[in-house]
C-alpha cells in the first residue's frame, strides 16, 4: 500500500505553482499552516503576479516614491491596495482650529506641511504623527496664506495682500525663520504657486501669471515675465520638463480656462484651443508626465489631456456631480479628488470608467469642502476648513468603511 501523498512533501517549485492560483487571501491562511508554507509565501515570487496593477501602491514613479513612507514589499502592497479599494484604513484628526480657513497642504517623505489663514505648521511624519512634534512659523505672518510650496529647505508662501514670501528652517528645525520677501508680486491675492529648477511661478486674482528668477541666492524682485490671462487664476503647474506652465483659471462661456505656456519665449501653445473650453473653472491640475495633463474644477469633471495630439483622451464625472478643489496622482494608475459637499475625498483608476471607493475626512460635521490633499501608499491626508485628517491603510484589522457598497445598496 503506498503512503499517502502530503502537500507540504511536495518541492518547492512544485508548491510555488500550486499557490500562484490561489486568491492572495488563501496564500495569508496558507502561511499560518506551517514553517515551510511560510517561507515560500513569504518570498516575493508569488506576489510579483498579483501586483501589476495594484491601486495607489505601484511606487514605480521616482516623484512618487519621494513622497511614500515607508516604501512597501510586494506582498505588504496587495493588502495595502485591498485596504484602499474596500475602505479599511484607521481615522485620526491630526489638527483642528475653531476659525474657518482655506487650507493648502503638501507632503514629503519626512514632514507633512499644512497652512490655514495666518499659520504654517510641517507635522514630522513619526509613527504615530503627533500634534506636539512640528515645525511652525514663530513670526506673525502679516497677511492670510493661500498656496505655498516646498523647495529644498525653503517654503514658499503666496498671500492675500498679493505678497510671496520665503521662509527657512532654523537651525535647531523646531521653526521657520523669516528670509525675504516680494512685497508687491501681485496687486491682489496670490492663489497659485509652482516651482522648477530656477523659477517661480505665481498666479493670482489681478489675472496675471508671474515667473520669478533667481539673483544670487535670492530671487529676482522683477519678473522675469508677466503673463496677462485677464481671468482670476486658480492654479499653476510646470510640466515635469520645466519647458512648459499650465495654467488654470476662472473662466466663462467665450474665454478659455486652460491655457499652455512655454517657459522659455512665454508664448501661449493653441494645441488645446479646440477643446478647453470644455473645462469650467480650472481649479487645480497635476502633470503625470511630461505630455499628460489632469485638471479639475467647477464642472465636476477629473480630464486627462494628451499634449502629443492637443486632445481631451478621457475624462472621470464625480459621482456626486460635486464640485472638484483638489486633485492628487501617484503619476501612474491612481487619482484621488477633494469635492465640494460632504468632506469626500474620490479615489480613481485611469483603467477604470466608475469611481473606486470614498472617503469621508469628517463624520461629525459635514458642510466643508476637502480643499487640499495628497496621498503616499498607505496614508491619504486631506485638509477641511476646520480640520486635518489623516487616513491610515497599512493595518491587518481594520473596520471596513465600504462607502461605495452602502451607496450602491442604497440607490438600489
Amino acid at each position: 500500500m503506498t503512503s499517502a501523498w502530503r502537500l507540504d512533501t511536495l518541492p518547492s517549485d512544485v508548491l510555488i505553482l500550486i499557490f500562484d492560483y490561489c486568491h492572495a487571501f488563501d496564500l495569508v491562511r496558507l502561511s499560518e499552516v506551517c514553517t515551510r508554507f511560510y517561507d515560500i509565501i513569504r518570498e516575493d515570487t508569488l506576489w510579483i503576479n498579483k501586483n501589476k496593477h495594484p491601486i495607489a501602491t505601484n511606487q514605480t514613479s521616482r516623484k512618487f516614491r519621494e513622497r511614500c513612507n515607508p516604501l512597501l514589499c510586494l506582498r505588504t502592497k496587495w493588502h495595502v491596495s485591498h485596504n484602499w479599494q474596500y475602505g479599511k484604513y484607521e481615522k485620526r484628526r491630526l489638527f483642528s482650529q475653531n476659525a474657518k480657513v482655506i487650507p493648502w497642504i503638501q507632503l514629503t517623505e519626512d514632514v507633512l506641511w499644512w497652512s490655514g489663514g495666518n499659520q504654517l505648521y510641517g507635522f514630522r511624519r513619526t509613527d504615530p504623527l503627533q500634534e506636539n512634534n512640528r515645525i511652525f512659523i514663530n513670526d506673525n505672518v502679516r497677511s492670510d496664506i493661500y498656496r505655498f510650496i516646498v523647495k529644498n529647505e525653503c517654503i514658499i508662501t503666496g498671500h492675500r495682500d498679493g505678497s510671496i514670501q520665503f521662509w527657512t528652517k532654523s537651525r535647531c528645525d523646531q521653526n521657520l525663520e523669516f528670509y525675504f520677501s516680494i512685497d508687491r508680486a501681485h496687486s491682489r491675492m496670490v492663489n497659485a504657486l509652482d516651482e522648477t529648477s530656477n523659477t517661480i511661478i505665481s498666479g493670482s486674482n489681478d489675472g496675471t501669471v508671474k515667473i520669478w528668477g533667481p539673483a544670487g541666492q535670492r530671487i529676482l524682485s522683477v519678473p522675469l515675465a508677466t503673463i496677462n490671462i485677464g481671468q482670476w487664476i486658480r492654479s499653476v503647474s510646470a510640466d515635469p520638463t520645466s519647458t512648459k506652465v499650465a495654467i488654470g483659471s476662472t473662466g466663462d462661456s467665450v474665454a478659455p480656462n486652460l491655457h499652455i505656456f512655454d517657459l522659455e519665449y512665454y508664448t501661449e501653445s493653441d494645441i488645446l484651443s479646440p477643446y478647453k473650453k470644455k473645462c469650467a473653472g480650472t481649479l487645480d491640475m497635476v502633470w503625470d508626465s511630461p505630455y499628460i495633463l489632469l485638471t479639475c474644477g467647477y464642472d465636476s469633471y477629473i480630464r486627462k489631456w494628451d499634449l502629443r495630439t492637443g486632445t481631451c483622451v478621457y475624462s472621470w464625472p464625480d459621482p456626486t456631480d460635486a464640485t472638484l478643489y483638489c486633485i492628487s496622482s501617484d503619476y501612474q494608475y491612481t487619482m484621488i479628488t477633494g469635492t465640494k459637499f460632504n468632506c469626500k475625498a474620490v479615489l480613481w483608476d485611469q483603467r477604470q470608467k466608475n469611481y473606486i471607493q470614498s472617503y469621508f475626512m469628517n463624520l461629525l460635521r459635514m458642510s466643508s469642502p476637502v480643499y487640499s490633499l495628497s496621498f503616499d501608499s498607505t496614508h491619504l491626508y486631506g485638509a477641511t476648513d476646520q480640520h486635518l485628517v489623516e487616513l491610515k491603510f497599512s493595518g491587518y484589522s481594520y473596520k471596513e468603511s465600504n462607502y461605495r457598497q452602502i451607496l450602491s445598496n442604497v440607490s438600489n
